[in-house]
């Protein structure tokens, strides 16, 4: 189950957090941004989650963030691939 949960929210993360920096940073360098600030988010979401089933009774909290750490997995090649097609998209729109 909490498993389930963290793949959902790191794919949420992994894709809208780099598509929102690079429409604001209109360069090259809002794809770098765009993805590390997703991979930070998604660690730190992931601690909070599992502190949280932790509170909850759930499981223990080191088992929960070791779940979500698999889960936030996605996010190496999901976040990157979100802000490269995000600066695609503007570049294209852009040139026509």
């Amino acid at each position: 189950m909490t498993l389930a949960v963290f793949i959902v929210l790191t794919i949420v993360i992994g894709w809208f957090v780099p598509r929102l920096v690079v429409e604001r940073m209109a360069s090259t360098t809002g794809v770098v941004v765009g993805s590390l600030a997703a991979l930070v988010l998604g660690v730190v979401v992931i601690w909070v989650g599992s502190q949280a089933f932790a509170a909850a009774g759930i499981g223990d909290a080191q088992t929960e963030f070791d779940r979500g750490f698999n889960a936030w997995k996605i996010m190496l090649l999901l976040a990157p691939a979100s802000a490269l097609t995000a600066r695609r998209a503007q570049s294209s729109g852009a040139s026509e």
